[in-house]
C-alpha cells in the first residue's frame, strides 16, 4: 500500500513539474500567438483607442490621466502617466483596446490605493534580492563542505556557511513573494479592464479580449515558475507581456 501511495506522488509531482515547465518555457509563445490573432479582430463599432481613452479617461478619472507615446510593444503606466504607442493608439482591435484597459486597470488602482505603489516599492527590492539567491546558497554550501574536516575554523565557516544558506533561502522565498504579489496586481487590472471594455464592446468582443488577457497574465505565472525551477537551467526567458 505504501509503494503505491509513493509511487502515486512521485507521478503527481512528475506531472506538477511538466506542468511548471510548460507554462515557464511557451507561455511568451502562446501570448503572442494570440497577441498576433487578436490583433487581427476589429472591434464592431470601430472605436479607436484614442477614443476608448479619452472616454473613460473623461468619465472615470474627470480627464486626470496623462497620456504619452512610447515604443511599441512598450506600452504601460506609472504615476498618472498611460503610455501607448503610436501603433496601439492608431488601431482599433481588440488587442490594443485590451492592452490600454488593463493599463488604464493599473491607473484605477493607483487613483484610488497604494497596492500599486507598494508593488513598484517590492519589485526593486526583488530585482536585488534575486542576484544573491544563487551566490549565497553556493557560497553557503561550498563553506558548509569544507567544515566538514572539523577544525575550530571550520566549524566557525559551517556557521558562516549555515548563514549564507539561510539568508539564501530568503532571499528566494522574497522573490516568490513578490511574484506572487505582482500576479494579484495583474489579475485585478484585467478585471477592471472587462469593467471598462464592456461600455464598448459586444460579449463576443468581451470573450475574444478575456481570452488575450488571460494569455498576458499567464506569463507573470511563468515567471514565477521559472524561479522555482531556476535550479534546473532549463527554463528560457520570456519575451513579453503586457
Amino acid at each position: 500500500m505504501i509503494k503505491y501511495i509513493v509511487i502515486g506522488i512521485i507521478c503527481v509531482v512528475v506531472l506538477l513539474l511538466c506542468l511548471f515547465f510548460a507554462i515557464a518555457n511557451f507561455s511568451g509563445e502562446n501570448y503572442f500567438n494570440n497577441l498576433a490573432k487578436t490583433q487581427r479582430i476589429r472591434n464592431s463599432s470601430g472605436l479607436s483607442t484614442q477614443e476608448f481613452v479619452d472616454e473613460i479617461n473623461k468619465k472615470h478619472f474627470s480627464s486626470k490621466l496623462k497620456l504619452a507615446l512610447c515604443k511599441q510593444y512598450e506600452d504601460h503606466y506609472s504615476n498618472g502617466v498611460v503610455a501607448i504607442s503610436e501603433q496601439t493608439m492608431q488601431s482599433n482591435s481588440l488587442a490594443s483596446l485590451a492592452t490600454i484597459a488593463h493599463e488604464i486597470g493599473h491607473a484605477r488602482q493607483d487613483f484610488r490605493g497604494r497596492k500599486l505603489k507598494r508593488l513598484f516599492k517590492l519589485r526593486k527590492v526583488e530585482r536585488i534580492f534575486s542576484l544573491f539567491v544563487l551566490p549565497m546558497l553556493i557560497a553557503g554550501a561550498i563553506l558548509a563542505a569544507i567544515s566538514v574536516f572539523g577544525t575550530l575554523e571550520n566549524q566557525i565557516l559551517l556557521w558562516i556557511g549555515i548563514a549564507l544558506v539561510g539568508i539564501g533561502i530568503f532571499n528566494f522565498f522574497f522573490v516568490i513573494y513578490e511574484k506572487f504579489q505582482e500576479i494579484k496586481i495583474e489579475k485585478e487590472a484585467s478585471l477592471f479592464a472587462i469593467v471598462y471594455l464592456k461600455e464598448f464592446l459586444y460579449e463576443d468582443e468581451i470573450a475574444v479580449c478575456k481570452e488575450f488577457l488571460d494569455s498576458a497574465r499567464l506569463t507573470y505565472w511563468s515567471d514565477l515558475f521559472k524561479t522555482l525551477l531556476s535550479w534546473t537551467f532549463l527554463t528560457k526567458r520570456n519575451k513579453r507581456r503586457y
